[in-house]
């Protein structure tokens, strides 16, 4: 190689090449551009984990709500607000339901969006063309609605229960039947 004097530059065979001070300068910029990118490839990486996760929690909330709702449904019958006046096991007393129905602070008591009772002469119609109960037409209905938040996302589960209610007919009797119980779950969306 061949300098010459004054110059910092060095020539080889006629081919001008960088100074040493301009050639640590760049890789000093090469490795930080190298360290940004790396350091962005972790955060996308941990973005992806993160949301991989939160899907698996709203998932695992949802199940958890679902399997809650189940649970009490089971046992939502033989509650002292529901019950059968004579404590049969898996009853439900129809005109407490009706007085729960006319009732909205027990909105709040209950985990659930939504509470109603298909009698059994509605088991074969849809929602929409069952006779739902009022003070009026009660006990000649096929659906008690206890309570609905109309949520928009929401899954049901149902229990058959017997459903007994005071008859007068020659006397006062008590008149039961099967029905299902069906309460709501709301379903988040993650």
């Amino acid at each position: 190689m061949r300098s010459k004097k004054g110059n910092s530059h060095f020539y080889l065979d006629n081919i001008k090449l960088v100074p040493k001070s301009k050639r640590s300068q760049l890789k000093i910029q090469e490795m930080s551009f190298m360290l940004i990118a790396v350091v962005l490839f972790f955060v996308l990486v941990g973005l992806f984990v993160l949301a991989v996760f939160y899907v698996r929690i709203f998932d695992q909330a949802n199940n958890i709500a679902q399997e809650r709702t189940l649970s009490s449904v089971r046992n939502i019958a033989n509650s002292p607000e529901l019950n059968c006046n004579n404590y049969k096991s898996n009853c439900v007393d129809g005109d407490k339901l009706m007085a729960l129905s006319m009732d909205n602070n027990y909105q709040r008591f209950f985990p659930y969006s939504s509470l109603r009772v298909v009698l059994i002469s509605g088991f074969n119609k849809s929602y929409e063309d069952m006779n739902k109960c009022d003070s009026i037409n009660y006990p000649n209905c096929e659906l008690i609605e206890a309570y609905n938040k109309k949520v928009r996302n929401e899954r049901q589960v149902a229990n058959f229960v017997a459903f007994c209610r005071t008859a007068v007919d020659n006397g006062i009797y008590e008149k039961c039947e099967i029905a299902k119980l069906i309460a709501g779950t709301e379903i988040k969306n993650g």
